[in-house]
């Protein structure tokens, strides 16, 4: 090892990536190795930081409270609120046939009857009969749209009466982040690796722009999609998805809010011609941006789209164009050295996956280092588990798209196509189309989207709108909706109690 009292750790790259995974390992990994860690984090000083707004699912509390992250101090340096789910706008049908449409996907479970899932009861109930899945089974997406947040200001940190994540600015978050880990001793150097020493799959240093070379036990790759250290050899095969996942560009703005009434509790998700726009609030300001597949759509007509949507002349419209890369390198973890944020991959921001990957990857490190230390060849392991977390991910964000009844574009009729539909999603679909999905269907227990996620979308979709239904009155299934409906109206007295309005949450914040 480069020392044999610290573990030393090289992060190659800043933002979020890079400064959330010195946050993350600086504040847990030397209680799992029972040993100090140095952690030092080269950054060029010439890459700007992109600053849009971004959005993240519940996991995002856990790992800021392993961080040692305040709640509090978090919402206020990185203009965050809460998000309580995605409200999907014109993507079951075409609105220019069929009107708007919409349905929300909430976090949180599904309200149980006794213990018991009553989607198949829901199911045979006539289509005019049985309401919106979201409002059936959860209170959530009642409660984002009341713009209430999902907590009061005695709750704990991280805690509330429902599941949340935040909507934040990605550039105040690294900023955050890094004059966090500086106070807390993580070395912080300006400038560029020039070269990369390696031995095989050993990384044994990196060469600086001022002449310093650098070695260490492990190396961070966070250099974004230039994977300059996981495939500085260009031998670490990248498993494009571009053929499944069609969106690979987006185009971003801002919006100004008028006052914190303007804060709502949720994303906004907007299907349109070849891709969607997003929506989020943060305190000052919305966060826009159009994703779409250049496959399907030019810049110009895209750039047109999103001056629409936010009601400017695009002539005047301040944007900034950013491309993806879709999938993600076959070895996550190759000798010595981890790939962790855009390095690793990226999947389309559709369940705003981006930083859960990040975090995911950090929690896996935390079990596996020790190993690695110990002599031991973990590497396949984790790059197994990764690998899982992207296909998983992969196949319900291509769910949104092929359940759709669009077919006014090329875009919407190729997204349907069979052959860009992954095969473990093709079995799931058959199986659901006489079953409700299961806890059984799906075969790890490191995986983003379960059963539930795959409930709200599926029959928010309108998947089963033509099922099996009851022939007559059943006395059983009108027994479980009934209870079903008094559980919820609990459940929304209850959290109705227990939660305040989102700008009377964040107006109180700002006094702090």
């Amino acid at each position: 090892m480069a020392n044999a009292d610290a573990m030393t750790i090289v992060i190659v790259g800043g933002g979020t990536a890079g400064w959330l995974t010195a946050a993350f390992l600086q504040n847990q990994l030397p209680h799992t190795l029972n040993r100090p860690v140095a952690i030092t984090v080269i950054e060029a000083d010439d890459i700007p930081t992109v600053g849009v707004g971004e959005a993240t699912i519940p996991s995002i509390r856990q790992t800021l409270a392993a961080c040692g992250i305040e709640e509090h101090l978090f919402l206020k340096h990185c203009g965050a609120t809460f998000k309580q789910g995605i409200k999907f706008i014109n993507w079951r049908d075409d609105p220019g046939t069929h009107g708007t449409n919409h349905y929300f996907h909430p976090f949180g479970d599904q309200i149980m009857v006794a213990g018991r899932d009553a989607t198949w009861q829901w199911l045979q109930l006539p289509p005019a009969e049985r309401g919106a899945y979201a409002e059936r089974f959860s209170v959530q997406a009642e409660i984002a749209r009341s713009g209430r947040a999902p907590k009061n200001f005695t709750d704990k940190p991280y805690d509330g009466a429902l599941a949340y994540a935040y909507h934040l600015d990605a550039g105040k978050l690294a900023q955050f982040l890094k004059t966090l880990s500086k106070a807390r001793g993580v070395c912080h150097k300006l400038g560029k690796v020039m070269a990369i020493e390696r031995d095989a799959d050993i990384i044994t240093g990196l060469q600086l722009d001022d002449g310093e070379r650098v070695a260490a036990d492990l190396f961070i790759d966070c250099t974004g999609f230039a994977a300059r250290l996981i495939n500085s050899d260009r031998q670490n095969r990248f498993n494009s998805l571009s053929g499944t996942l069609f969106v690979d560009r987006a185009v971003v703005t801002r919006v100004e809010n008028a006052s914190l009434a303007d804060v709502i509790g949720y994303t906004k998700s907007t299907a349109h011609s070849a891709g969607w726009i997003w929506d989020i609030a943060l305190q000052d300001r919305r966060g826009v941006g159009h994703v779409y597949s250049s496959r399907h759509i030019d810049d110009d007509a895209a750039r047109a789209e999103l001056a629409a949507y936010v009601q400017q002349p695009v002539e005047t419209l301040e944007t900034r164009r950013l491309d993806m890369r879709i999938g993600y390198h076959d070895q996550q973890w190759r000798g010595n050295c981890v790939a962790i944020g855009l390095s690793s991959g990226f999947l389309e921001p559709l369940e705003s996956t981006g930083i859960y990957l990040i975090e995911m990857a950090n929690w896996a490190l935390l079990e596996f280092v020790p190993r690695y230390l110990a002599g031991a060849s973990p590497q396949a392991g984790y790059n197994r588990i990764l690998h899982n977390h992207y296909d998983n991910i992969a196949d319900f964000l291509k769910l949104h798209y092929c359940l759709s009844n669009r077919r006014d574009t090329d875009f919407w009729r190729d997204n349907c196509r069979t052959e860009t539909i992954p095969a473990t999603l093709q079995a799931n679909l058959a199986a659901w189309r006489s079953a409700v999905p299961s806890v059984y269907d799906f075969h790890s227990t490191t995986q983003c989207f379960s059963a539930t996620n795959y409930k709200f979308v599926l029959y928010g979709m309108g998947w089963g709108a033509s099922g099996a239904q009851a022939a007559e009155a059943n006395p059983q299934i009108s027994t479980m909706m009934h209870e079903l409906a008094q559980r919820r109206a609990k459940l929304r007295d209850f959290v109705l109690r227990d939660t305040v309005p989102n700008a009377a949450y964040f107006a109180a914040l700002q006094k702090l």
